[in-house]
This record gives structure tokens, sequence and C-alpha cells, in this order.
């Protein structure tokens, strides 16, 4: 079932909030105060954090992204290209492109396999990244590649762009070291 990502920043932000104040005010004020009174501010709260969370992400994707598409405006980013280039050179570069990504820590590189798993660390907009590079050669001066970043922590709602920015910055490098 897919949600909405406002919605889903509207229920787990209102209602944990709503269930705590709910609880509070019964204590102090008795449950015919308490209920009503955290079912408003759970409301108030999601629908604050829905407008706040969602006008953000979309402005930075926007900036990023220059479009407010879906696929924008996704946190799993994913593009796939074709490098004219030979197989182990395409490699290295994948490798090198990391260094434009702040903090970023290679996890895993296996050369024979195609794969490259590398993390980036905990910043304002996410708790890190995970970039993953999927390499196939096709023929010997041409290979296909397959970039994808994610939020490392899956129940991240937003992430202004980061992802999108990682991919895009990942991609232009590429294209422009195989010219």
């Amino acid at each position: 079932m897919h949600v909405n990502r406002n919605l889903k920043i509207f229920l787990v932000t209102g209602i944990p909030f709503g269930i705590f104040s709910a609880v509070s005010f019964s204590y102090l004020y008795g449950v015919s105060v308490g209920l009503p009174a955290g079912l408003v501010s759970g409301l108030c709260l999601g629908f604050l954090m829905f407008i706040l969370l969602g006008f953000l992400h979309s402005r930075a994707v926007e900036k990023v992204g220059g479009d407010r598409s879906e696929a924008a405006m996704a946190i799993f980013q994913a593009r796939e290209i074709e490098l004219h280039l030979h197989y182990d050179r395409a490699f290295d570069l994948c490798i090198k492109s990391l260094h434009l990504i702040g903090r970023c820590r290679i996890q895993k590189e296996d050369r024979n396999e195609g794969k490259i798993i590398a993390r980036s660390s905990i910043n304002w907009k996410t708790w890190g990244d995970t970039i993953t590079f999927d390499i196939t050669g096709i023929s010997n001066e041409k290979t296909a590649l397959k970039v994808s970043s994610r939020p490392t922590s899956r129940s991240t709602l937003v992430d202004y762009g980061k992802n999108l920015h990682n991919v895009k910055t990942i991609i232009s490098f590429l294209k422009e070291s195989q010219q």
C-alpha cells in the first residue's frame, strides 16, 4: 500500500503527540478533558508538521532537481547511464565520484561483481545515505551503470533533496569524465 508522503508526515507526528497529550491532560484534568485535548493537539501538530516539512522538502527538491515531479520528490533516487568507457575505468571513476559526496566511506567494493556500496555520514538532512553502484560491462569500450541513493534510516520521510543531489552530482561527474 502506497501512502502519500504528506499523509505519512501528518500521521507519524500527530498520532504520537496526540496520544502523549491525551495521557498527560487526562492525568492532570481527567479523561473528559484529556481525550479531546489530546485529539486536538495531535491534529494541530500533525497539520503543522505536514505543512512545514512538506513545504521545506518540496522547495529543497525543486532547487536541486528543477521540478516537483513525483520521481524527484521521492527519497529513493536511482539513475541509469551508459558510459563510453572501459569497465575498469568506469569502476575507478565511480569510486572517485564518491569524493564529491561529503564524508562518504566505501562499505563494499567488488570489481568482479560490479558492485560498490558506500555510506555518507549523518548531516542535517538525513541520518546518512547509502549510495550503490551496479556496474556492467557491455563491450570493450561501453559500460552500463546504475547509481542509486537512499537514506540509511528506513524511517526517513523527507530528505530535502539530498539523495537527488547525490545521484545528480555523481551522474554529472561521470558524464564529464568520459569526454
